[in-house]
């Protein structure tokens, strides 16, 4: 008992703290480098160390997938795309579902698990989406070239990045006929946003966004099994 009664356990959050600071100051210096308010869809950033990446609730960064400044450049843009698509659906409207089945139909076999796919069914099509936009985001910043490098350094997502750099320019076009495409800047976000709301009111819906009838409708194909909503991110990898 006497040797016990000296037994101590002490926590040092030292290297936690300096991790996260290293994080902190490799992002700044990124915003100091680029213009990436044209991509910053939210603007309330948490860095967790240890912790994993994710876009929401609140866009989180964990030491993870930071390694240089070009690495955590595209593990930010990722999360970032996460938020794109969130604010271009609105309120009651994901803008993948009008689209969702024909990415089924285009890649039926699609592994739908780590660390090909992602961490489920939905994810791992949804990822086609956000990947995509990550890197066209990544290359107007320093170039396609390094961006698709970095692509090659992912623990996850290994058959969604090889595709989506096979398959580029077929489906920026599908991004494209369904409005993912132009990527809009937070700004036009803003003034999208406002014109919805005004249009709710005037229709007497105070604020709504007013669905189309083709997004009404519910998508008939028997393959997909796509939640709406869904437009989460956790994590590049």
């Amino acid at each position: 008992m006497a040797a016990d009664d000296e037994f101590r356990v002490d926590i040092d959050l030292g290297h936690a703290e300096r991790e996260a600071a290293r994080i902190r100051e490799l992002l700044l210096a990124l915003r100091r480098r680029y213009d990436l308010r044209r991509y910053e869809y939210t603007r309330l950033v948490q860095i967790v160390p240890a912790g994993p990446t994710h876009s929401h609730p609140i866009l989180t960064l964990g030491t993870r997938f930071a390694d240089s400044e070009d690495q955590l450049l595209a593990t930010y843009l990722h999360e970032q795309m996460h938020w794109y698509l969130w604010r271009l659906g609105g309120i009651d409207h994901d803008p993948i579902a009008p689209f969702f089945d024909e990415l089924v139909r285009r890649y039926p076999k699609a592994p739908i698990k780590l660390p090909e796919g992602a961490r489920s069914y939905e994810q791992t099509y949804l990822h086609l989406v956000v990947c995509w936009l990550e890197i066209a985001a990544v290359s107007d910043l320093i170039g396609r070239e390094r961006a698709e490098a970095l692509c090659t350094t992912t623990w996850g997502y290994r058959w969604i990045y090889r595709t989506v750099q096979k398959d580029w320019e077929a489906l920026g076009k599908l991004l494209a006929d369904n409005g993912i495409l132009p990527l809009r800047t937070p700004e036009e976000l803003d003034r999208e946003e406002a014109r919805r709301r005004r249009r709710g009111r005037a229709g007497g819906v105070s604020g709504a966004r007013q669905r189309t009838p083709q997004e009404g409708r519910p998508i008939p194909s028997r393959k997909s099994r796509r939640r709406p909503r869904a437009r989460g991110g956790r994590s590049r990898g």
